[in-house]
């Protein structure tokens, strides 16, 4: 993310799933140091968002 910032040289937003290393305390230290990088948690469970969550339903 530090290399994407560095060449865009603006704000990112990040849109994650809630894997157990994205929501850890390490992860929530890096997100927080870096002012330009807004992160937006999913709902546990959000098929909505992950159109292939129906496929898996299926095999």
């Amino acid at each position: 993310m530090d290399v994407a910032h560095q060449q865009l040289g603006g704000p990112i937003v990040l849109v994650w799933e809630n894997l157990n290393t994205h929501v850890s305390r390490t992860m929530r230290q890096l997100v927080d140091a870096r002012f330009w990088l807004t992160v937006y948690q999913l709902a546990p469970y959000s098929p909505e968002f992950n159109p292939v969550e129906g496929i898996w339903s299926h095999l």
